[in-house]
């Protein structure tokens, strides 16, 4: 019985602290406090703006930042402060095979460009905003190889090799078809925004 009657009085006791705590919960933060939902805890992030807006600052500062954070991606082929662009070279995109590459961050675009040649390449702007401070504009472009056929498909050949072919001068008439090369075929959006990032990270914004 006397066992009982502390494990009532213990019993007491947790429910009074709770009820206590509960008063100072609701009176050091707001009542209607919630769990967060499944999609705030899962869901992706907001997307950043780009062009990013930076605060007034140095613009030297701004500009270093943003260089070495597109130089973790992509080597830089020029700095035109005057103009202020950067630009890089252009370098074929990492693969499945290759994940040390810092120029494709899904694996959707490593899978695409272990399928196919795919290059890419970084244009950043580094504006003046109407209100003051800065806009970081990236773009980052992504490449198609355009061939004839697959370098290494014989198809096509004469079926007996001559080692001294004719010369035959033709004259092109009609339009002059495009030169194969690379195509152009659009934006890497994730890749730009996690260079966006870096550079929010860089600058403590």
């Amino acid at each position: 019985m006397r066992s009982r009657g502390i494990a009532v009085r213990a019993a007491g006791l947790v429910l009074l602290a709770a009820c206590a705590a509960g008063q100072l919960g609701c009176a050091s933060g707001p009542s209607s406090w919630t769990l967060p939902s499944f999609a705030q805890v899962f869901g992706p992030a907001a997307p950043l703006p780009n062009p990013l807006p930076v605060p007034a600052g140095d613009f030297e500062v701004v500009w270093s930042k943003t260089v070495a954070e597109v130089n973790k991606h992509f080597p830089i082929a020029s700095e035109n402060r005057l103009a202020r662009t950067i630009r890089t070279d252009s370098e074929m995109t990492g693969t499945l095979i290759e994940p040390w590459t810092a120029d494709a961050v899904t694996f959707h675009d490593r899978l695409e460009a272990t399928l196919q040649t795919i290059r890419k390449f970084a244009v950043v702007h580094v504006d003046p905003a109407p209100a003051g401070g800065y806009l970081i504009k990236v773009e980052v472009n992504k490449e198609l190889e355009d061939l004839a056929k697959p370098i290494s498909q014989p198809a096509g050949r004469a079926a007996f090799y001559n080692d001294f072919p004719v010369n035959r001068t033709r004259e092109v008439v009609g339009t002059i078809p495009t030169p194969l090369g690379w195509i152009w075929i659009g934006r890497d959006t994730n890749l730009e925004q996690c260079i966006l990032a870096g550079i929010r990270d860089a600058l403590l914004l």
